[in-house]
Formats: structure tokens, sequence, C-alpha cells
């Protein structure tokens, strides 16, 4: 699928959009379709990168995040989502062989029981909005609230970017084919 609206490349972006392509070029190398997508709503884009990346910081494991955000896209079947953040999470030390494995976490023993309850959280965020009131407790009993919140953020997070890239069509920058 195409995407739905255009891509806004750095020179059809307002100055102060200019610089935050500049910023992310400098960064990774590239801005990704998801950022010149959003850039249509200019005022939205240099907010949302104060906060995104922040997600990452805190006592959260980086793996627990990726486990959720990677099984949280692939609930919503979003292709763009699950493969930018596979590839964080691998360079987080997730495996292949357990995103490979995230769709048969409850039997696979390529997960330990924390591990479990953090894509089970995934889950029912994502399929079905309300959480069970003892999978948050036994989750307490794993995480301290600043890590629990920063996980229920970042499985927020994984949803808004599946819809909004979903809904709008965005297309991954490289062809996952000739990357091996």
């Amino acid at each position: 699928m195409a995407a739905r609206v255009p891509y806004l490349d750095r020179t059809q972006v307002e100055p102060e959009i200019q610089s935050v392509y500049d910023t992310l070029q400098k960064a990774s190398g590239r801005v990704l379709n998801f950022y010149r997508l959003m850039a249509h709503h200019a005022r939205s884009l240099p907010p949302f990168l104060g906060w995104y990346p922040k997600l990452r910081e805190g006592p959260l494991d980086l793996k627990l995040r990726y486990l959720a955000y990677v099984r949280a896209s692939q609930l919503n079947r979003c292709r763009y989502c699950v493969t930018h953040n596979s590839a964080a999470g691998r360079r987080a030390g997730v495996s292949k062989e357990q995103f490979d494995a995230l769709a048969d976490y409850r039997t696979s023993p390529l997960f330990s029981e924390l591990e479990r309850l953090v894509i089970r959280y995934a889950e029912e965020m994502t399929a079905r909005v309300q959480v069970e009131a003892a999978l948050v407790e036994t989750l307490r009993q794993h995480l301290a609230p600043e890590a629990l919140v920063q996980l229920t953020l970042t499985i927020a997070a994984a949803n808004f970017t599946n819809r909004f890239n979903e809904a709008l069509g965005t297309e991954l920058e490289f062809d996952e084919t000739r990357r091996g």
C-alpha cells in the first residue's frame, strides 16, 4: 500500500521543521517516513519528538520495552512499527528467536516469567484496552511504579504509532529483502 498522503521532504516544510529534519538526519542518517507524514501537522512534530524518546529512559529494561512494543505492533498488524522496533530491540539485546516466538510466548521456553507478564499486559492493553486488575497487581510485584508506568506509556505509544501508520499507509524506508 502506498502512503495515503504525500511524504514531506525538507524543502516542503517550514524552517522550524527543517531544523527538526536536520536533527533527525544528523542523529540517525535519515528522516523516517513516520515523521515525514506527521510534518503535515507541523506543530505536533517537535512536542512528539521531545516526548517519545523519553519512553526509553527510566528503570524499565529496554528488552521488556521492545517485547511489549513489538507484540502490540504485531497485534495491530503494523509492519512498519514491527520492523523498526524489532531492529531497535535487537540492538537492545532481544534475540531474533524471541521476536519470532512472541505469538507463542505463553509456552515458549525463550521467555522469563516477567517477560510473559509484560507481553500479556501489552496484549490486553492492545486487544481489550481493559486490563485485568490481577495482572497489574502481579506486575507490581516485579516492577516499581515508575517502571510500570513507563511500560504502560510505551504500550500506549505503540498503539498510537501503529494506528497512525496503518491509517496513513506509512511505507518502510527500505526494502527488507535487500537488507538480508
